[in-house]
C-alpha cells in the first residue's frame, strides 16, 4: 500500500469564480483610471498648447504697442497675455499631472511642459508688469536732451522696476536652464530649447537695462558733478581698441546737464618722465613705457579699463583736476550718430555727415590740411560738434539711442568708470572692453592691431578675421582654426601722399604699412601650427594678464596682403560658442560669435 504524501504548506487552492471576477474588475478599474488620466492629460495638454500659442501672439501685440507708445493697447495686450498664461499654467497642474510627472519615461517630458507653462506665467505676472511700469515713465523721447540737459529723474524712478523685472527674467532663465532636454522627446525638447534661446536674449537685454538704470543717473551727475575724458580714436593709426587718441575732450555732467569744458590734442599730453601707473613686466615688454607716459599710446593694450585708468592719470598729471571716468569713440561711432542727428556745421563752415565722416576724418583731412595743428583743430571741432548735436537733442532720440547702441556693439564706443562699484556693473557689457579670455563657458580669442609706422595709412588697411571650431576634446576644450589676413589698399603712388600721412621714412619705406598683430588665446589656451604667409613660422610670445599672447609684425606694400594662420587650443571646460574680438578698423568692426565644436 502506497504511502500518502503529506500535504504541502502554501498549496494554492482553486479560487472561487467570485474572486476571479473581482480581480478582473480591479484590473479593469485600474485600466480605466489610467485611460481616464491619459484622456485628462490630453485635454489639458491641448488647452495649454492653445493658450501658449495665443500668449505668443499677445507678446507680439504687446511689443508693437510699447514700440508705438500706445499705453492703452499695451495694457490690454498685457492683460490678455496674463489671462492666457494663467490658463496654460492651470491646465498643467493637478493630480493627473502630478502622477504623470512621477511616471518613468513620460515624467521628464511632463515636468518640462509644466516648467514652460510656469515660466511664461511668472514672466507675465512679474517681469512684464515691471517693465511696463518702467516703459511708462522712461523712453528715448523722455531721455532726449533739452537745452543741453537730460532729465535723469524718470530713469532713476524707473530703476527699481527695471531691476525687479531683470531679477524675474533671470530666475525664469535659470529655471529653463535646469531642464535636461537630452532626456526629452523631440516634440517637447524643441519648444523648450526655443524658449530658452529667446529668454536668453531677453535676459541679456534686461540685464543691460538694469545696469543702465542703476548707472546712468549717477554717471550723469544726479548726485553731484562728474568729470569725464572722451578719447577720440583715429583708426588711420591703429591701436588695439581702435585708433590713436588724436583729440581728448573734457566733459562735465551735472544733474543731467553735459558740457564740453576743454579740448586738447593728445600730443600735448605726453612726454612724462615715468609712467603714471606702474606697468607690469608684460606691459613694458610688449607695449613699452609710452603706454603710461603718452596719451596717444594708452590704448596699445586691448584692455580698455587699463587704458582708461592710464588716460585719467596722464590728464591729471599734465592738466590737473580730477577725472571720474573715460569714454572712447571713433569716426565710425561719430558716423553712426551723425546719421541719426543729421549733418553738423563745423567752425570752418564745412559740414560733416554720417555718409562722409569716416572718409573725411580718417583720410580727407590729411589731404586737405597739411599742417598737423590744423588737423588737430579739425578733429576736436568735429568731435565737439557731434557731441553738441547729441546733447542739444538734434534728430530723433530713438535713432540716436540706436546709433549709440550699434557703436557699442561694434566696439567703437567704450566706457570706464573710476568708481569701483560702477565699473563692476559695466564689467562684461559691450561698453566695457576689458581684456578677458573666457566668458562663462565660452572661450574668448582676441585679434588686435597696433600701428608700427607713426603714419596715417591705417585708413587703407583691411582686416579679415575668420575662425572655425574644428574639434571638441574630451576635457571640454576646443581646437579653433584662426585665420587673419591684412591687405593694403593704398594707391600705387602712396609714397607721394602728404608727409604727415605716410609717416617717417626711417621706419619703413614711404607708402608701406607696418602693423603689429597681437593674438590673445583664451584663458588656459595655447597656440600651435603657426603659419605666416602659408609658411611655418614662430611668434613673439608673452603672457599678459594670465593670457598667452603671440605677436607678429607685417610690412605691406600697396596692394600686398599678409596672412597669419594657426590652431588655438582653448582652456578646459570651454565648450561654449567661441567669442572672437578684433580691433575695429575704418571698414571692419565688431565681435563675432563662432559656433562651438562641442554643441550640435
Amino acid at each position: 500500500m502506497a504511502e500518502s504524501l503529506p500535504p504541502r504548506h502554501g498549496r494554492i487552492k482553486p479560487r472561487s469564480r467570485g474572486a476571479v471576477t473581482g480581480a478582473l474588475l480591479g484590473c479593469g478599474l485600474v485600466g480605466a483610471t489610467i485611460l481616464g488620466l491619459g484622456a485628462w492629460l490630453a485635454v489639458d495638454a491641448v488647452r495649454a498648447s492653445d493658450a501658449l500659442h495665443t500668449a505668443k501672439s499677445d507678446v507680439g501685440h504687446l511689443q508693437a504697442s510699447v514700440t508705438a507708445g500706445d499705453s492703452a493697447a499695451a495694457s490690454a495686450a498685457l492683460q490678455q497675455l496674463q489671462a492666457n498664461a494663467a490658463v496654460a499654467r492651470d491646465a498643467t497642474t493637478g493630480p493627473a499631472w502630478s502622477v504623470a510627472g512621477a511616471t518613468p519615461w513620460v515624467g521628464a517630458n511632463t515636468r518640462a511642459v509644466q516648467s514652460v507653462a510656469a515660466t511664461v506665467d511668472d514672466l507675465a505676472r512679474h517681469a512684464l508688469p515691471s517693465l511696463m511700469d518702467a516703459a511708462s515713465v522712461v523712453d528715448a523721447g523722455a531721455l532726449a536732451p533739452v537745452d543741453g540737459r537730460i532729465d535723469v529723474a524718470p530713469l532713476a524712478d524707473a530703476a527699481p522696476a527695471v531691476v525687479a523685472a531683470d531679477q524675474a527674467v533671470q530666475a525664469a532663465a535659470r529655471q529653463l536652464d535646469d531642464i535636461d532636454t537630452s532626456a526629452l522627446l523631440g516634440v517637447v525638447a524643441e519648444p523648450v530649447e526655443l524658449l530658452r534661446e529667446q529668454l536668453a536674449d531677453v535676459a541679456s537685454t534686461t540685464a543691460t537695462a538694469a545696469r543702465a538704470a542703476q548707472l546712468v543717473p549717477a554717471m550723469l551727475g544726479a548726485d553731484g558733478p562728474r568729470d569725464y575724458l572722451v578719447l577720440v580714436q583715429n583708426n588711420a593709426e591703429q591701436r588695439a581698441t581702435g585708433g590713436m587718441p588724436g583729440s581728448v575732450l573734457h566733459l562735465r555732467a551735472d544733474h543731467g546737464a553735459v558740457q564740453v569744458i576743454d579740448a586738447r590734442a593728445a600730443g600735448e599730453l605726453s612726454g612724462l618722465a615715468e609712467p603714471v601707473l606702474p606697468l607690469s613686466e608684460a606691459e613694458s615688454a610688449v607695449y613699452g613705457s609710452q603706454l603710461g607716459t603718452d596719451m596717444r599710446d594708452v590704448n596699445f593694450t586691448p584692455d580698455f579699463p587699463r587704458s582708461g585708468a592710464l588716460a585719467k592719470g596722464i590728464w591729471e598729471a599734465t592738466v590737473g583736476g580730477h577725472i571720474d571716468g573715460v569714454l572712447s569713440v571713433d569716426p565710425g561711432a561719430l558716423a553712426l550718430v551723425l546719421s541719426a542727428t543729421g549733418p553738423v556745421t563745423l567752425a570752418d563752415g564745412s559740414t560733416l555727415s554720417g555718409a562722409d565722416a569716416v572718409e573725411t576724418l580718417l583720410n580727407g583731412v590729411y589731404l586737405d590740411k597739411p599742417d598737423p595743428a590744423d588737423q588737430d583743430a579739425y578733429f576736436a571741432d568735429a568731435a565737439k560738434a557731434s557731441f553738441d548735436a547729441v546733447v542739444s537733442g538734434q534728430g530723433s532720440p530713438a535713432e540716436v539711442m540706436d546709433a549709440l547702441a550699434e557703436a557699442a556693439r561694434q566696439g567703437r564706443l567704450l566706457v570706464w568708470s573710476a568708481d569701483d562699484a560702477e565699473q563692476e556693473r559695466l564689467r562684461g557689457t559691450v561698453l566695457s572692453g576689458e581684456l578677458r579670455g573666457v566668458d562663462g563657458d565660452s572661450p574668448v580669442i582676441g585679434v588686435y592691431l597696433n600701428d608700427g609706422t607713426q603714419a596715417k595709412l591705417g585708413y587703407y588697411l583691411d582686416l579679415d578675421v575668420a575662425a572655425e571650431a574644428t574639434e571638441c576634446r574630451p576635457d571640454g576644450s576646443q581646437v579653433v582654426h584662426l585665420s587673419v589676413a591684412l591687405t593694403s589698399t593704398a594707391p600705387a603712388d602712396a609714397a607721394t601722399l602728404p608727409a604727415y600721412l605716410v609717416g617717417l621714412d626711417n621706419l619703413v619705406p614711404l607708402g608701406e604699412i607696418r602693423t603689429n598683430v597681437m593674438i590673445y588665446a583664451p584663458f588656459g589656451g595655447q597656440f600651435s601650427g603657426v603659419r605666416v604667409n602659408s609658411e611655418t613660422q614662430g611668434l613673439f610670445s608673452q603672457v599678459h594678464d594670465g593670457l598667452a599672447l603671440g605677436a607678429r609684425t607685417f610690412t605691406l606694400k600697396p596692394g600686398e596682403s599678409g596672412t597669419l594662420e594657426m590652431e588655438i587650443i582653448t582652456g578646459m571646460r570651454q565648450a561654449g560658442p567661441v567669442h572672437l574680438r578684433s580691433t575695429p578698423t575704418a571698414r571692419q568692426s565688431g565681435d563675432e560669435i563662432v559656433a562651438s565644436a562641442c554643441i550640435d
